[in-house]
């Protein structure tokens, strides 16, 4: 292949190089030499405040993309010890690089004034929800994007498939990250121990500073396009010696992983003495140290998240995972306590024993803000997961939330049965109409920002080019303090129309359709739902009889008509459905 068919994009985490001057909550990079055993930098801020930051291995390098466009990383030139900080404050800061108890360079480097809002935060003014560090509230808006899409790479005869599978890698976080901000989206999520992601080789605690390339680039990218992330740092649930079936359950449907011991070469075979084991935590400590030193602190990183679905893991006794999580956010917050700190667990579709986990970390004090899972799921036992997300995503929130921390819904969406693959009716959902619902009512509920889908690549949100629905909801909340407002969530649902409402102190925000509209009439019966016309809601709201209303589409094709008359919503057209603010200030 000729070298000029090979295009490359310099890795960049959005970080300032020393000497730079580096905006309010950018990031600082400085480097040393591999040969000079820096271990630490302590930064002093312009107040005289002091932070030490810990020194990593940086492996420069460039992504490259051949004719076909599959992605790889190549490394530009020897390693180098780095370090990253983020200033919070305008002015200059000096830093002093240690060896040991030896010093071994010193510099400064200016920090310049910025409009960044800052971190993620939970609200000082409501802590039901989130706000950026300068004050302002923020609502996340966005999905799962854990993992670009793969390939299975040609053998070289037809149809003949190799063992190996391709990705475009950052081209897909690319556009994803720009359609996300184009239509208002602000979060995605990642799972860092996806194949893609993961620099952690078969031996516990060592990794190829080589594969944080792919990471650092989606930082450069979340940090252009605005976007936070949540990074999660586990999924797998088992521990297995052979590559294949384990405990009857398929691969492909099995997270599991194998680890050995860098001393000893003892493979891990148990999940429990993952956890309780000092070898072995001694080890992921130092991957998940690797990470922080690199993020930590990072305004990109909204929250770290320990596990996907942390009740999953094989263990003896669900208190060893819950222990571990109490223990491991203790030390994120230590190590890197600008940024919050969460752990999950599976779809809440059952009693036993999701309620266990669910009351365990909804009463964590250490835990920032609560998360629920929830799919439209005909295979669970909850009977309400089989049927429409209007009623089942509230449910969901209702049993998680708290009135001291956020609540959000960090997974949804429609699965087959028992989660055997992405739902049979996806294909036909070219309106978005699983999308808008398991999005939407997550937050009319009372949720701190929109439901997060699930499937969001080729099986449903990309191919569906569903990411412009959040351009209404992202404009209904312009000019709206949603952590000033003290909302109060209603159900003013009737036996034709789902309403759910926020009713706030100036502004009474609300989700409305047409039920309809749903995906077992529409997708499966094949039916256009019937059109509502002249239909009354009482919203039994005061203070709204000379309000105004602005209506926001989601479907261009259905021109919602309504009005207010007294305390009642009057409906004058409307096939599908509409968000909407009622300003009543």
């Amino acid at each position: 292949m000729a070298y000029e068919d090979i295009k490359q994009v310099i890795v960049d985490a959005g970080c300032a190089a020393d000497g730079q001057p580096v905006p309010k909550f950018g990031r600082w990079q400085a480097a040393f030499p591999a040969d000079s055993r820096v271990k630490r930098v302590v930064i002093e801020g312009p107040s005289g405040e002091r932070r030490e930051r810990p020194v990593f291995t940086h492996q420069p390098a460039v992504l490259r993309y051949d004719v076909h466009g599959y992605e790889w990383v190549e490394p530009q030139g020897d390693p180098v010890l780095a370090v990253r900080f983020t200033p919070a404050e305008a002015g200059t800061y000096f830093y002093q690089a240690w060896s040991g108890e030896t010093l071994y360079s010193s510099g400064s480097f200016v920090c310049v004034e910025d409009l960044h809002p800052g971190y993620v935060e939970i609200s000082k003014k409501d802590p039901r929800y989130f706000a950026y560090s300068n004050g302002t509230a923020c609502v996340p808006i966005g999905l799962n994007l854990t993992s670009p899409e793969k390939y299975q790479q040609s053998a070289g005869s037809e149809f003949a498939l190799a063992d190996q599978t391709g990705t475009t890698g950052c081209i897909c976080y690319r556009r994803w990250f720009e359609r996300l901000a184009q239509n208002g989206g602000n979060y995605a999520r990642l799972w860092l121990s996806d194949t893609y992601f993961d620099p952690e080789s078969e031996t516990a605690g060592e990794t190829d500073a080589l594969r944080y390339a792919r990471l650092d680039q989606v930082f450069a990218l979340a940090r252009k396009y605005r976007i936070r992330l949540k990074l999660t740092l586990e999924h797998f649930r088992y521990m297995y010696e052979e590559k294949g079936a384990a405990k009857g359950q398929n691969y492909y449907h099995l997270f599991a992983k194998k680890l050995r011991d860098g001393k000893t070469g003892e493979a891990c075979t148990s999940m429990d003495d993952w956890f309780l084991k000092e070898n072995w935590q001694t080890a992921w400590l130092k991957k998940l140290d690797g990470y922080l030193a690199r993020y930590g602190d990072d305004p990109v990183v909204m929250a770290w998240e320990l596990w996907n679905e942390c009740n999953c893991c094989t263990v003896s006794d669900p208190q060893i995972v819950a222990d571990w999580t109490r223990n491991t956010i203790l030390r994120i917050k230590e190590k890197s306590p600008a940024n919050l700190a969460v752990n999950s667990i599976g779809s809440y579709d059952a009693d036993d024993p999701q309620n266990w986990w669910y009351d365990v970390f909804k009463n964590m004090k250490e835990m920032d803000y609560q998360q629920v899972h929830r799919y439209l799921d005909q295979g669970a036992p909850y009977e309400i997961c089989h049927r429409d997300p209007c009623e089942f995503v509230p449910d969901a929130i209702r049993r998680i939330r708290r009135d001291d921390k956020p609540a959000i819904l960090a997974e949804t969406g429609g699965v087959n049965d028992c989660h055997s693959g992405p739902f049979r009716f996806y294909s036909m959902d070219d309106r978005g109409i699983i999308f808008s619902d398991c999005t939407f009512a997550a937050f009319f509920a009372g949720a701190a920002g929109t439901g997060q889908m699930w499937h969001w690549g080729e099986a449903y949100v990309d191919a569906k080019g569903l990411m412009s629905l959040y351009g209404p909801f992202a404009r209904m909340l312009e000019g709206i303090c949603v952590d000033e407002e003290r909302f109060v969530p209603r159900d003013r649902s009737d036996s034709a129309v789902w309403c759910l409402i926020l009713a706030g102190k100036k502004h009474i925000l609300g989700y409305l359709r047409n039920k309809e509209d749903s995906w077992y009439n529409v997708l499966r019966d094949g039916n256009r739902p019937r059109r509502l016309e002249n239909r009354r809601i009482e919203l039994d709201c005061s203070r709204i009889e000379d309000s105004s209303m602005e209506i926001y589409q989601l479907w261009p094709e259905d021109p919602v008509l309504m009005g207010l008359e007294g305390t009642e919503l009057c409906i004058r057209r409307m096939d599908y459905g509409c968000l909407f603010k009622i300003d009543r200030s």
